[in-house]
């Protein structure tokens, strides 16, 4: 499990992580010794303890289902919050390489195949939907190199246990510091190699951000990833990684821009155009597989 999960992304962002490391190497031994169907049995478990006392992360998953006109008792979120554990756990697999131990479909993956034979390199955005990992372990079959950006303090244990077992799965992490004038470069030389920077741009956890409309709602959606594609001037897709259970991901890649342009004279105005964009197409994408929203906060919180 990564994080506790709690009434914003900054507080998610602040919070550490369930379970101790004792308990993650635990269910590393499991997967190792007994394989993907036994690490998944215990999962139900563990998430069913997690969902009685959990009140915050039910509330907003119950809030989700309704949005979507799905069934939202307890049942319901527990299997989306299994969804979410289930995801989390074969990530252990995926940074071994055993993608043979799933059904991976592929939808548009020739995008990602041209834009790395055309060695210009591309932003690849995605979300809190399904698994990101399912998407850079089966890139490694066509000799991507993913670089993922993000915060990752608050998962450091279980990046630090993932990337001890790790088998060469070329997805790198490059962690966002605050003020490091030097983070731009770094990326831009990730391009400049024919490589892949992968962006979440769901969740507003610092920078500036726009509301528009998700899912017949205002939400706070970030803007600072389509500021770093205009800067990168470089093609921008979407991309996705839906869990299907029992051992289905379906994996699905669009455009998005090419190049993504945010001209200064009219700055505001396409930034808020960018977001309402890429909210719709994760709007179509949460209905091809609803139970794998994994953002257990108040999503549509004016706060946020």
């Amino acid at each position: 499990m990564s994080a506790k999960l709690g009434k914003s992304p900054e507080r998610w962002l602040q919070t550490s992580e369930v379970g101790s490391m004792a308990g993650l190497r635990f269910l590393v031994l499991v997967a190792t010794a007994f394989g993907r169907a036994p690490l998944h049995l215990i999962l139900r478990a563990i998430v069913f303890h997690y969902a009685l006392f959990a009140r915050e992360a039910m509330r907003a998953c119950r809030d989700y289902r309704v949005r979507m006109g799905l069934p939202h008792g307890f049942w319901a979120c527990y299997r989306q919050m299994l969804r979410f554990a289930q995801c989390a756990a074969d990530r252990w697999f995926f940074v071994r390489g055993r993608t043979d131990l799933v059904e991976i479909h592929t939808h548009g993956n020739d995008y990602l195949v041209a834009a790395k034979q055309s060695g210009r390199g591309a932003v690849l955005l995605g979300a809190h939907l399904g698994s990101f990992e399912a998407l850079h372990a089966a890139g490694q079959r066509e000799g991507l190199v993913i670089n993922v950006v993000g915060y990752f303090r608050n998962a450091a244990r279980i990046n630090q246990l993932l990337a001890s077992f790790g088998s060469g799965v070329q997805t790198r992490l490059l962690e966002i510091e605050p003020g490091d004038i030097t983070f731009m470069l770094r990326l831009r030389e990730c391009i400049e190699r024919g490589e892949f920077v992968a962006l979440l741009a769901d969740r507003t956890v610092a920078g500036a951000s726009e509301s528009v409309d998700f899912l017949g709602a205002p939400a706070r959606f970030p803007t600072g990833a389509y500021v770093l594609a205009a800067a990168l001037r470089c093609p921008v897709y979407v991309t996705f990684g839906l869990f299907h259970a029992p051992r289905r991901y379906d994996l699905y890649c669009e455009p998005f821009a090419d190049p993504l342009i945010v001209p200064r004279s009219d700055r505001p105005r396409a930034l808020r155009e960018h977001a309402q964009r890429f909210a719709d197409l994760l709007g179509k994408y949460c209905r091809l597989a609803p139970d794998n929203w994994f953002n257990f906060y108040d999503f549509w919180s004016p706060d946020v």
